[in-house]
């Protein structure tokens, strides 16, 4: 018996058959898998970083907005009212605070008002560790974090990345722990506190700038300056501020 050919519908080579598939296949999807992820690592800093702008951009802008309408007849009319108005107030208004609150007299009302809103029992605990983490991340005068440095956590040769922020004393007198703010990864506004021994802590050479990189990063961007400590320094002193 003769076994009749589909011409028109001939059979495709698979696996299955024992055929190996065309490699120059999987060398063009891997062209433009590369090229496609090469795009992303450009475009989405970018786009991340436009968003972060507009959306300040947008709450500077609705925050000044009410105090602008009541001076103008119609605010959606743009012959009377340019998206920008209310930035521009907000920027405005951020430095009249701002140069209100370094004079010498108004400093001195403005702490007493703030020691009176740190009473309140509600509202202590809202604004009080606000006000502190604003002026730790913000005021150039600011002592902030001392320090950026290393400790096992959460077991021993596991390190975790933390800024030093400040010194918690023993009973018995003895050489104080330290207290080290750990930041999230993407996100280092969020975080949470330990207070960890002094023999436990190793210093780096990392500046606070490059440690919230490569935590933005999600370790991705690894500063050169990080090294691993070889062992535990017993002698840490952090430096002096």
């Amino acid at each position: 018996m003769v076994d009749l050919v589909d011409d028109k519908n001939p059979k495709e080579p698979s696996q299955s058959d024992g055929q190996e598939p065309d490699p120059r296949r999987h060398g063009i999807l891997h062209r433009v898998r590369t090229k496609l992820m090469a795009g992303i690592t450009v475009i989405a800093p970018l786009w991340i970083t436009g968003w972060v702008l507009w959306t300040m951009f947008e709450l500077a802008e609705e925050f000044s907005r009410p105090l602008i309408k009541p001076f103008i007849p119609d605010p959606d009319d743009p012959q009377w009212y340019y998206r920008g108005f209310g930035f521009l107030l907000t920027v405005l208004i951020l430095l009249v605070v701002g140069t209100i609150t370094t004079n010498v007299l108004t400093r001195r009302v403005l702490h007493g008002g703030r020691e009176a809103l740190e009473r309140l029992p509600i509202v202590r605990t809202i604004y009080s560790p606000v006000r502190k983490l604003m002026e730790t991340m913000t005021s150039p005068d600011s002592a902030g974090f001392k320090q950026v440095v290393l400790f096992e956590y959460p077991r021993k040769g596991l390190w975790t990345v933390g800024f030093l922020a400040g010194d918690v004393p023993f009973e018995d007198g003895r050489r104080p722990a330290h207290s080290i703010f750990v930041p999230t990864a993407p996100n280092p506004t969020t975080g949470f506190m330990l207070i960890v021994p002094r023999e436990e802590i190793r210093p780096t050479k990392l500046t606070v700038d490059a440690a919230f990189q490569m935590i933005v990063s999600a370790g991705v961007s690894v500063p050169l300056t990080l090294r691993l400590p070889a062992e535990v320094d017993a002698n840490f002193e952090p430096i002096p501020t």
